[in-house]
């Protein structure tokens, strides 16, 4: 069940949203290295440099988080998505931290329609 579930998922396309720190970047080696998903599309806010092979044939797309409706074409075409967006208490103050979170909870909710209206 488990390798089915694998071959599966390797025929679909992935995004993710926040390569640029440290959880998108693991999370993005081991996609990679284990080449689970037919296609990868990085999503930020600006684009990444990689000078190892496995990056090769990553996508990538630079979007503006504040006018996410102009960039729905970047999400279309994938069928899984991980957001490993974030940041801390520490760095962005609490005003900051509060901020942060209620954006990245109106990220979701626009992702999700934007991927129904797909479906």
């Amino acid at each position: 069940a488990e390798t089915e579930a694998l071959s599966k998922m390797q025929k679909k396309p992935v995004f993710v949203l926040g390569t640029s720190r440290e959880t998108g970047r693991v999370l993005l080696k081991e996609i990679l290295e284990q080449a689970l998903f037919s296609k990868v599309t990085l999503i930020g806010r600006r684009k990444l440099t990689f000078e190892e092979e496995p990056y090769k044939n990553v996508n990538q797309e630079v979007v503006d988080f504040e006018k996410l409706d102009d960039y729905a074409s970047a999400f279309q075409g994938h069928d899984v998505g991980f957001c490993c967006l974030g940041t801390t208490r520490a760095k962005a103050g609490v005003v900051g931290f509060k901020t942060f979170k209620s954006r990245i909870l109106f990220l979701f909710l626009v992702l999700l329609e934007h991927l129904q209206q797909e479906n």
